[in-house]
């Protein structure tokens, strides 16, 4: 519900943001998700471990609405990767070594294109919600702020088609002390601050 609730209100500021006559890109695109680490600990024991997430494939939509200011664009984000983490043993209860997760990212922002145009280098940064949906019944779902910030390039190919590169840098928040996947009387708490993945990405972009 709370993912949902975020895609209604983003949705709701970006149809005010948006100028009558504006222009409007949409990019499905396909990439690759790198990295993510965070630090757990048990309350039982006071032992500490690491949670990875595996290397994957990801994808998700972009959606751009040009600004009255030459080279800026709004932009909302919505991202998704499946990933399988890692489980140091002993952390979970019944024992599991690897857990499915499913990483949903809905952010809003804009871009910046020093060049003053709508195509070619551009500088990203978007803010919202990274959803972090464990397969496994019995798990508990979290919902977690997230910055992402990184840049690319738009490669005009018609007036109505871009292709467009992107190399993302995803850092999600983890309150430190708040519970890990699981529910009812779990000992295990993340520990970290938070954790950072790299995504590089490629789309085209169909204008409007």
């Amino acid at each position: 519900m709370t993912f949902t609730r975020s895609l209604c209100r983003y949705l709701a500021i970006f149809s005010l943001a948006m100028p009558a006559t504006a222009e409007v890109e949409v990019t499905p695109f396909a990439g690759f998700r790198m990295g993510g680490e965070f630090d757990t600990r048990n309350d039982a024991d006071d032992s500490e471990s690491r949670v990875k997430l595996d290397d994957t494939v990801s994808q998700g939509l972009l959606v751009n609405i040009d600004l009255q200011e030459p080279g800026k664009q709004l932009e909302l984000y919505l991202g998704r990767q499946e990933t399988t983490a890692d489980i140091p043993q002993g952390l979970l209860s019944p024992p599991r070594d690897r857990v499915d997760i499913t990483l949903y990212q809905l952010q809003f922002g804009g871009l910046y294109f020093p060049g003053g145009k709508t195509t070619g280098g551009f500088i990203s940064g978007v803010a919202g919600v990274t959803r972090l949906d464990p397969k496994p019944s019995g798990l508990d779902t979290h919902h977690r702020a997230s910055l992402t910030l990184g840049g690319g390039y738009k490669f005009p190919l018609t007036e109505q088609l871009l292709l467009r590169l992107d190399l993302r840098g995803i850092y999600t928040v983890l309150d430190s002390g708040g519970s890990v996947f699981c529910s009812g009387g779990c000992n295990v708490r993340f520990e970290s601050s938070g954790y950072l993945q790299v995504e590089a990405g490629a789309g085209l972009a169909f204008r409007f």
